[in-house]
Formats: structure tokens, sequence, C-alpha cells
């Protein structure tokens, strides 16, 4: 009892200093400990885990139209016209695309040295049956092109070929769906002897656009 008295008195007695190292040992002595233990439950520890997956398959649809059933077609010529005749032919244009389309026509003439062209006239009628594509299947209907003229270079005969949608130009669904165009081609009574025996070649392209986000 007396030594444990002794020792409890000395060590009232200790100095700053010596008390100074004591609490930096027990700091020192806690902090490792902590360590220890942190570091045994980060190699001990583990995580249920678990992924999932999605893919998804991509395609473009396409703007594909045929005049009279392909791509490029010859309408039967005219021949032997004299001043006052009109003549018509029928052109089917069919979207055979995915998508809903508009389209619209332009002209180019190539002539002789006559310059025919400078005289001929078109008229383009829509929603006519290719057996009604004639004088009297016509005679009640509006034109939706009258008394335009094709020259030798590129000319807008119905709608615009400018994107987006521009009057004139003609809508067709997709899927198979058709515009029955009928084209007028007249020779005008006041036609001169200047234009006997003269030809011209009129070339019409239709011009397709998608409508969807246009």
């Amino acid at each position: 009892m007396d030594d444990l008295l002794k020792e409890l008195d000395s060590f009232d007695r200790a100095t700053p200093a010596d008390r100074d190292r004591r609490r930096r040992f027990v700091a020192t002595a806690a902090i490792a400990g902590l360590a220890f233990v942190g570091l045994g439950q980060l190699t001990t520890s583990a995580l249920f885990e678990d992924s999932a997956a999605a893919s998804v398959s991509v395609a473009s649809g396409d703007v594909e139209i045929q005049a009279n059933g392909a791509a490029s077609t010859t309408l039967a010529a005219v021949s032997n016209m004299a001043p006052g005749d009109t003549v018509y032919r029928a052109v089917s244009i069919t979207n055979v695309g995915s998508l809903d389309l508009r389209y619209a026509v332009t002209g180019q003439a190539t002539d002789d040295a006559k310059s025919l062209s400078t005289v001929l006239r078109f008229s383009v009628y829509g929603g006519v049956p290719t057996a009604s594509c004639n004088a009297a299947g016509v005679a009640s209907l509006t034109p939706a092109v009258a008394n335009a003229s094709i020259g030798t270079s590129s000319t807008p005969v119905l709608g615009s070929a400018a994107p987006g949608n521009q009057a004139g130009d003609r809508a067709v669904a997709a899927g198979g769906a058709a515009d029955q165009l009928c084209v007028g081609v007249t020779l005008p009574l006041a036609t001169t002897s200047a234009y006997a025996a003269a030809s011209s070649s009129i070339a019409l392209t239709f011009n397709a656009e998608q409508t969807k986000n246009n």
C-alpha cells in the first residue's frame, strides 16, 4: 500500500513535459488503432453487384419515286402537229419509298435550229386516270398549270424544287400511292410557218423530297 501511494505521488509530481509526452503517445496509439480497424474493413467487406444492357437497331427511310413505273420513262412521241392542236400524255408518279414525299416538276427543251419550244405551251392536270387523259377527260377540270412554256435551260413547271413546302408542290404518301398527271402539249393556233417541220425534245424531271420534318 505504501508503494502504491509513492507511485501515485510520483505521478502527481511529473513535469508538464512528461504529461505532454504521455498525451502524444496515447493520441498516436488511438490513431494507429483506428487506421488498423479501417484497413481491416476495406480488405474484408464486399458488395453485391449487377448490370443490365440495352441495344437498338437503327435504319433510315428513303424517298423514291417512279414515273410510269420506272425511274426514267419515255412518253409516246408527238408528231405532225398543226397549229391549234393539243395532245395529251399521262404520267403516273408513284411513291415507292418508305417516307411520305412532295414533288415538283421542272422541264428542259432541246431544240433544232427553229426553236420550236419557244412557241409550245404546256398544261398539267392532276388526279386524272390514264384512260381519261384526253381532251374530253380534262374538259371540265382546272389545270394545276396552264399555258406554261419550257425553255432550253431547267424551267420550273409545277411547284418548286427548292426545299420545303412550296406553292404548287404535290404530295404523295408512302406505300405505293400514286399521283396521276395528264400533260397537255399545245401548238398555238397563231404559230407561223417559221416553225413548220421543226422539232423539240422536252424532258420533264420530277424532283421529290421528304415531307416529314420539312
